[in-house]
């Protein structure tokens, strides 16, 4: 016997996906348009004053991520002010730089994000150094383990390596913006981007201290933009969500779904002007994303556990060989 759909169930039904289809197509094109559509904006941030044409200061640019927006930024005609704790690291990357771009100054900064983040001293002689430059964007992307091992139990953490991993990850970014912000307050428009993780979403574990500070990071960098607007002031603070990436320290084989870190901060920078006040990166890394948070939660945490035994062996494996 044919079962009868009544009416408004019929109606109800067609509306019903009506609707999902229509969301999930906004969806699809805001995706789209996010991520190879749109323009970035960060030309408008490419302005002289009288010191001169655009700098950018990237932290933590000798390696990884940050050297990929080092290159990345030269590469689009900033001038660049590379930050680290290793003056021979930055003067070979600076040469190096020099060599590849001509045309584009090339400037240190040395200041220890761990062991320098109680000594007021040290950032204002930071800000002192860049106030002799046309300071227009700022990139907080130092962060990690500071040689440490990444991935451990919290209760076999001993409490100093609490503190430098904190003070590297959540406090850094915090007091250089601090010092930093009168002058670009003063080169407005401006732009802080801060380099997020998508481990303050997932619940890795044996991460919990450096997921923490990017849980910390991102409330921050969403507070500050709010600030900024609050106060009218126009500086953009947008924070990034990124997975993984092909870098010197984590050795992987760059993929679809891991970029390089050139790859990762020319994708980044396309972001520049979205408006969102924390964006996916990397296109592959906001599919991944979403097909983790479409499962239920149990199926996300056997996910997620076996990721971080499988992150934790190979993080101790990297440290025998290099102890």
């Amino acid at each position: 016997m044919a079962t009868v759909v009544p009416d408004f169930a019929r109606w109800l039904l067609t509306i019903l996906g009506g609707l999902g289809a229509t969301y999930y197509s906004f969806k699809t094109l805001s995706f789209l348009r996010l991520h190879f559509l749109r323009s970035s904006t960060l030309d408008r941030y490419k302005t002289n004053s009288d010191k001169g044409s655009a700098w950018t200061l990237v932290t933590g640019a000798t390696d990884g991520i940050g050297r990929g927006f080092a290159e990345e930024f030269a590469a689009r005609g900033f001038n660049v002010f590379l930050h680290g704790r290793n003056e021979q690291k930055l003067e070979t990357l600076k040469k190096r730089l020099q060599e590849e771009h001509p045309n584009i100054q090339f400037r240190t900064l040395i200041l220890d994000a761990g062991k320098e983040i109680d000594n007021p001293a040290a950032f204002e002689k930071a800000a002192k150094e860049l106030s002799q430059v046309n300071l227009k964007a700022l990139v907080n992307n130092v962060g990690g383990a500071s040689g440490l091992l990444s991935f451990m139990a919290l209760h076999e953490r001993p409490s100093d390596q609490i503190r430098t991993i904190m003070d590297i990850n959540a406090r850094f970014p915090i007091e250089i913006t601090k010092a930093l912000l009168p002058q670009l307050r003063a080169n407005t428009p401006a732009l802080i981007l801060n380099v997020g993780s998508t481990s303050s979403e997932f619940g890795i574990p044996y991460l919990s201290i450096y997921a923490s500070c990017k849980a910390a990071n991102r409330a921050w960098s969403r507070s500050l933009a709010s600030e900024m607007q609050a106060e009218g002031v126009d500086i953009e603070v947008p924070c990034l969500w990124i997975s993984s990436v092909a870098t010197d320290n984590v050795p992987r084989s760059a993929s679809l779904f891991v970029p390089s870190a050139r790859q990762l901060a020319k994708y980044s920078l396309q972001k520049i002007g979205c408006g969102k006040s924390t964006v996916f990166a990397y296109w592959a890394h906001e599919i991944q994303a979403n097909v983790f948070w479409m499962m239920p939660e149990w199926l996300q945490t056997r996910a997620i556990v076996d990721i971080g035994k499988q992150e934790k062996a190979e993080d101790e494996e990297r440290n025998r060989k290099t102890s």
